[in-house]
């Protein structure tokens, strides 16, 4: 009898869907990561978070500059289930981990000199071990998602997290600067190493370097390379052009903002690498329908962020006020237009995973110079009127034209459903009107938040 229930409907009823394990870590995750902030910025002040910023961008700069889709490559590969062949990419990615732990080194002071921020180059020097220590980790993880078995990772992304944050929190309580957030960093690190090896078991790496495995590695990527020096660009010139012109406070207050804005595309990211990806790029290996498989994974999380990003839109005051002290009030206001961008972004990073399934690789090139040139356009206007507030609003925008530019590539390759697609707006719309109701509700209820 129990055998029965374990097999039949109970049995389905408990088993997590991997969707429902992203859905749920992301949840989580973001959950912590409020009462995170919550403590943390009130051990820390706010011009910890203008360095941590900094680094941050510096980091991601010099990972961008080196990325050749390592995750791509190993799901979309014939030879994913040999471990020499794994064994061959994981010597690329550990070789590629210690060099940009060297490059991190030798910028940092260069960095903090051009930033004017002398208090940022030793900080940046320690951070950049994290390269190094996460370059080591397992690539098994990648063989696990191109089997749709993405609770793991979901399960690993969720420890990591809550490692990090109570180690940060920890730090926080005795250090109180800067280096309480450098400490955690080096422990989450470390932490998703070992998860790597614990959570996804098959055999150690070995120590392989194999001439033609780097070479069809890099005909594979190398439009993902070029296109993500152009994606490094328009994630991080705001960042980098206001920690020029900002105090560290006022640039504090901003990566505030553009940290919760980013929350929730992490579950964006997650489910479309492992979930429309490998379903699209399964389909087209079956020679399957692409178009019918992609539009299959428009399932409730889908939906779900659309709304949920619509209604961060409408209460971005009002999550400001509540989570935060006086002090980052400023925040609400570039929260409110960079969370236009989060509600775009499952489309968006949707369509590129579809077409670069769909053997269209320099799809991902060409979507990312729309935004770089929709990113100079309000570049130069924002000059033009001397204004940082245009280049927060080209941010926040900048997911549009890309959106009206991929269903135009769509389109052309047959992918494109435009009653499905018509949803979508009026999703987010739905959660914008909630967002807003929010606000006026918490404003009347709660006058002195």
């Amino acid at each position: 009898m129990l055998a029965s229930l374990r097999g039949g409907r109970l049995g389905q009823r408990l088993r997590i869907t991997g969707s429902s394990a992203l859905a749920g870590s992301t949840i989580l995750q973001n959950l912590v990561r409020i009462v995170s902030t919550m403590c943390l910025t009130r051990l820390l002040a706010p011009d910890v978070y203008g360095i941590v910023g900094m680094i941050a961008s510096t980091l991601y700069v010099i990972n961008m500059l080196s990325d050749v889709g390592f995750q791509s490559y190993v799901v979309r590969h014939h030879r994913t289930d040999e471990q020499e062949f794994l064994s061959s990419v994981w010597t690329i990615h550990a070789v590629r981990g210690v060099l940009l732990t060297g490059v991190g080194i030798i910028v940092a002071w260069p960095v903090s000199l051009v930033l004017a921020k002398p208090e940022l180059a030793a900080p940046l020097m320690v951070t950049a071990f994290t390269f190094a220590i996460e370059g080591q980790q397992s690539l098994n993880q990648f063989r696990a998602l191109r089997e749709g078995r993405v609770q793991k990772l979901a399960l690993m992304d969720l420890t990591i997290g809550v490692s990090q944050t109570i180690a940060a929190i920890i730090f926080a309580f005795f250090i109180r600067n800067v280096w309480a957030i450098v400490a955690a960093g080096l422990v989450g690190s470390s932490v998703r190493v070992c998860m790597s090896y614990v959570l996804f078991p098959g055999g150690r790496h070995s120590f392989r370097p194999d001439r033609e495995v780097a070479a069809d590695l890099w005909r594979f990527s190398r439009m993902i390379a070029g296109s993500s020096v152009v994606y490094l660009i328009i994630t991080q010139v705001d960042k980098l052009a206001m920690a020029r012109i900002l105090s560290l406070t006022q640039f504090g207050t901003y990566m505030i903002a553009s940290t919760l804005a980013a929350a929730p595309m992490a579950f964006a990211f997650s489910y479309t690498s492992g979930i429309v990806y490998p379903a699209t790029a399964a389909a087209w290996r079956a020679g399957h329908s692409v178009s019918d498989a992609y539009y299959r994974c428009w399932g409730r999380f889908f939906y779900l962020y659309a709304f949920g990003g619509g209604v961060l839109i409408g209460a971005a005051d009002l999550i400001i006020r509540f989570l935060y002290d006086p002090r980052y009030l400023p925040s609400a206001r570039y929260l409110s237009i960079l969370a236009i961008a989060t509600a775009m972004a499952m489309v968006t990073r949707a369509m590129q995973e579809v077409m670069i399934a769909n053997g269209r690789t320099q799809a991902l090139f060409e979507l990312h110079m729309v935004r770089l040139t929709w990113l100079i356009a309000g570049g130069l206007l924002a000059l033009a009127y001397y204004n940082a507030m245009i280049l927060v609003l080209t941010i926040g925008l900048m997911e549009i034209p890309v959106y009206f530019y991929g269903c135009w590539q769509m389109r052309r390759q047959h992918l494109l459903r435009w009653k499905r697609e018509l949803t979508l707006p009026l999703t987010i719309g739905a959660g914008l009107l909630v967002g807003g109701a929010m606000t006026v509700l918490g404003r009347i209820l709660l006058p002195n938040l």
